[in-house]
């Protein structure tokens, strides 16, 4: 059996109307995805169908907590994923996707697959970078030592600057 066939959704036998369904993802989910570094995550997903004669909505959200290195300090730490989005499903002659968004299947088709959607919908939630949140004063919760020593070696980078340009930067200042 197919891991990924968990997060299939059969919808033929439903009736019209909104229908939740709960999924957890972990390490394993993105084993199927990733090749490589799989994340170690721990979320919740809700996917709430709302079915209709002639479309479907799929409302996906996500929340949970992932482990990952900080990008400044290095320490590991769990960071908080959250997310939601929204899949609109036509019902056409054949399967395609029109959008990011909006897909269209077969009247022969009778379960929605959503861990593809549910993969992106984490991926799209993740920040640019890992750092640690900070405390309820403002401060950084990054490990102090080793930011010290980032600090103690870091390369001040003190060049002269030709004296002509700043006759050029006193304009720039002037417009």
């Amino acid at each position: 059996m197919d891991y990924l066939t968990k997060y299939t959704i059969p919808f033929k036998g439903l009736n019209d109307g909104k229908h939740e369904f709960n999924f957890t993802i972990d390490q394993e989910f993105f084993e199927h995805f990733q090749k490589e570094d799989a994340y170690q995550v721990d979320a919740s997903v809700k996917v709430t169908l709302e079915k209709k004669s002639l479309v479907m909505t799929l409302i996906i959200e996500l929340d949970g907590k992932m482990k990952v290195p900080c990008d400044r300090c290095l320490e590991e730490f769990n960071m908080k994923v959250n997310g939601e989005s929204s899949v609109y499903v036509k019902f056409g002659e054949e399967n395609e996707e029109l959008a990011d968004d909006v897909i269209v299947i077969s009247g022969s088709v009778n379960k929605l697959e959503t861990a593809q959607y549910i993969y992106e919908l984490f991926v799209l939630s993740l920040p640019l970078s890992f750092v640690h949140p900070e405390d309820e004063d403002g401060n950084s919760t990054c490990n102090e030592e080793m930011i010290q020593k980032l600090n103690d070696h870091s390369v001040k980078d003190v060049q002269d600057i030709d004296p002509r340009w700043n006759d050029l930067r006193k304009l720039i200042d002037n417009n």
